[in-house]
């Protein structure tokens, strides 16, 4: 005769441990940056397009000193070479990159971004400005 062990389950456990995700990571490290930085990384953060990209990832994510960080540089240099790109990405990208970098970016791509990214361009724009309040076509 087999005898069996029943392992009690213990109750009032925590979920597993989730690590954080890379736009947690790169929020936090922006918030010890300038402002045009951290500007720059919400509005790639709350693109959750981009950000998904293995080109993306690899031309833009370096690690400094242990954590996760934005090379604004290198991504300036590689994004032209990134393949299958849309006009929104391209021009979305090279928004975010003229906010990070405080270098002159093309307006007139503006209508290729669509709804969500203009609002997020617009929103880090404000950000820069000083105010805090919703960026137009956003609601309250």
């Amino acid at each position: 005769m087999q005898h069996r062990t029943t392992v009690p389950t213990p109750t009032g456990t925590a979920p597993p441990f989730a690590p954080p995700s890379l736009g947690e990571l790169l929020t936090e490290w922006a918030q010890h940056r300038a402002p045009r930085e951290r500007a720059a990384v919400a509005a790639l953060v709350a693109d959750r397009e981009l950000l998904d990209r293995d080109e993306i990832r690899t031309a833009l994510i370096t690690k400094q000193d242990g954590h996760m960080a934005c090379d604004w540089a290198r991504l300036t240099r590689r994004h032209v070479l990134v393949p299958d790109l849309s006009a929104s990405d391209r021009a979305f990208l090279v928004l975010v990159l003229a906010i990070a970098q405080r270098t002159a970016a093309p307006l007139g791509q503006l209508d290729t971004l669509g709804q969500h990214r203009l609002t997020l361009v617009l929103r880090a724009l404000a950000h820069l400005g000083g105010s805090d309040t919703p960026a137009a076509g956003e609601r309250a």
